[in-house]
C-alpha cells in the first residue's frame, strides 16, 4: 500500500484486533482506490474536453476571424455584403456557444461523472415537450412532424432534462435531412418494462458504412451535407448509456432513418 498499490489487501485471520485492524486498512484502501479512480476519471475527461474543444473550436473561430477581416475590408462599402456576413457571424456564436454548453457534459457523461437528476415522469409529456419546439422548424421547412403517443400515461424514471435533449437532438437531425414535403414522425410506446422513443424520417437514409460511427465524437459522415458539429448523436448516445438503455439506427440508402431509444422504464 506504501508503495502505491492500493489493489492490495492485508489478510484477515480471526476476530481478534490484529484482525479487526486488517478489515480497517483494507476498508482503507477500498476507499483510497475509489477516490484515486474518481481522479483519474476527472482527469482524462477533462484531457478529452480540452483536446475536443480545441478540435472544434478552431473552425467557428476561424471563420468568424475571416467574417471580420472582410467586414472591415472588402464589404465595408457593401450594406447586402455586411448584412450577410454578420448574419453568418451570428450563426458561428451560435455554434461556439452551443459546443462550450454541451462538450464538457459529454465528456463527464462519457467518464460516468455526471450525475442525474432522476424523477419520475411521463413518456408523453417528455415527447410532447421535445417535439413542441420543432414544429415552426417544421413548419418553415415544409416538414410534417406528427406524434404517436401511448394512449395511457406511463413514468419512467430518468433525467427529464438531459432525456429531452437527446429526443430534441434526434428530431433536430430528423429535420435537417428531412426535404421539403417530407415527413418525420415522433413516436413512443412501452413494452413491458422498457419505454421506447422513435424518431423516424423519409429522408436520404444512412450509408452502411456509415451507421457504425454515427454515434462516434465529430463523426459526420462521409457523404455529409447539412452543417452540424457531429456531436449530437453523441450526445444522446452518451445520455442513454447514462439511463443504463440502449440506442439504435436503422436504416437503408434513399429509405430514410428510424433511430430507437429504449430506456428501463424503473
Amino acid at each position: 500500500m506504501a508503495a502505491g498499490d492500493l489493489s492490495t489487501r492485508a489478510p484477515v485471520h480471526g476476530e481478534d484486533e490484529i484482525g479487526q485492524l486488517a478489515r480497517q486498512f483494507n476498508q482503507m484502501a477500498a476507499h483510497l482506490e475509489a477516490s484515486f479512480a474518481q481522479l483519474s476519471a476527472e482527469r482524462d475527461a477533462l484531457r478529452r474536453f480540452i483536446a475536443d474543444a480545441s478540435h472544434e473550436l478552431r473552425t467557428p473561430i476561424t471563420a468568424l476571424q475571416n467574417f471580420l477581416d472582410l467586414v472591415q475590408g472588402p464589404a465595408a462599402e457593401d450594406p447586402a455584403a455586411r448584412s450577410e456576413f454578420l448574419a453568418e457571424s451570428q450563426k458561428q456564436v451560435s455554434r461556439l456557444e452551443w459546443i462550450t454548453q454541451n462538450l464538457l457534459d459529454l465528456s463527464r457523461l462519457e467518464a460516468g461523472l455526471a450525475v442525474l437528476d432522476l424523477a419520475r415522469h411521463d413518456v408523453r409529456d417528455i415527447t410532447n415537450a421535445a417535439a413542441s419546439a420543432f414544429r415552426p422548424l417544421a413548419q418553415e421547412k415544409g416538414v410534417e412532424l406528427s406524434l404517436q403517443l401511448p394512449a395511457d400515461p406511463y413514468e419512467v424514471q430518468c433525467d427529464r432534462a438531459r432525456l429531452e435533449i437527446a429526443l430534441s437532438n434526434l428530431i433536430d437531425n430528423a429535420l435537417k435531412f428531412t426535404p421539403p414535403g417530407g415527413r418525420v414522425e415522433v413516436g413512443a410506446e412501452v413494452d413491458g418494462a422498457v419505454a421506447r422513443w422513435w424518431v423516424q424520417d423519409n429522408g436520404p437514409g444512412i450509408d452502411p458504412a456509415d451507421q457504425p460511427h454515427i454515434f462516434e465524437r465529430f463523426y459526420r459522415g462521409k457523404h455529409a451535407r447539412a452543417e452540424g458539429s457531429g456531436l449530437g448523436l453523441a450526445i444522446v448516445h452518451s445520455i442513454v448509456q447514462a439511463h443504463h438503455g440502449r440506442v439504435k439506427v436503422e436504416s437503408a440508402p434513399g429509405q430514410g432513418s428510424r433511430f430507437v431509444m429504449e430506456l428501463p422504464l424503473a
